[in-house]
């Protein structure tokens, strides 16, 4: 079974076949090519690949002409750092949340419960927004789910006072007449 092709047997790999060696890279072997200048941000330039970019001069054959890359392509333009914008912070999850139960509680006049939810919620978001020191967004999400649901409960508490004084105009007027 050792001399088997088929597969590696005990701790012996393909590697240690005799008679294979390993392929060379077209065009010779040789030292590999140098690595290109790396930008000044520590990262290598737009569609350069650490290890890869056009030939040096004295790796070119004849004809005595530079190399075909452009000196300074894929540099950052216009002063920028790095690789376009800085990330935006995120929104906070409950900031919105908060609001989307606030407008759906408006809508559908479930007026107390979505206000208290949507205050609660909207009181949370506001304090991880502010502990995130900068990393979270969605402040005004959670200030105007706030003010909904604030109108909410005070169209509740307005509400209640209504039904109450139509009750009691209600019992005071109607009259038994007996006879």
């Amino acid at each position: 079974m050792a001399d088997d092709p088929s597969g590696p047997s005990g701790g012996e790999g393909q590697d240690d076949r005799p008679g294979e060696k390993p392929t060379e890279p077209f065009g010779g072997g040789g030292a590999p090519p140098p690595p290109p200048p790396s930008s000044p941000y520590g990262q290598p330039g737009y569609g350069q690949q650490p290890g890869y970019g056009p030939p040096s001069p004295e790796q070119q054959p004849g004809y005595g002409q530079p190399g075909y890359g452009q000196p300074g392509y894929g540099q950052p333009g216009y002063g920028q750092p790095g690789y376009g914008y800085a990330a935006a912070p995120q929104t906070e999850g409950t900031a919105t949340a908060a609001l989307v139960i606030a407008i759906v509680g408006f809508v559908t006049c479930l007026w107390p419960v979505a206000g208290i939810v949507a205050l609660v919620l909207a009181n949370n978001a506001t304090k991880r927004i502010e502990e995130s020191g900068g990393r979270l967004s969605g402040l005004e999400q959670a200030r105007w789910a706030r003010v909904i649901g604030i109108v909410e409960l005070a169209l509740t508490a307005v509400g209640l006072v209504l039904i109450i004084i139509l009750i009691a105009v209600s019992a005071t007027s109607t009259s038994y007449s007996g006879v």
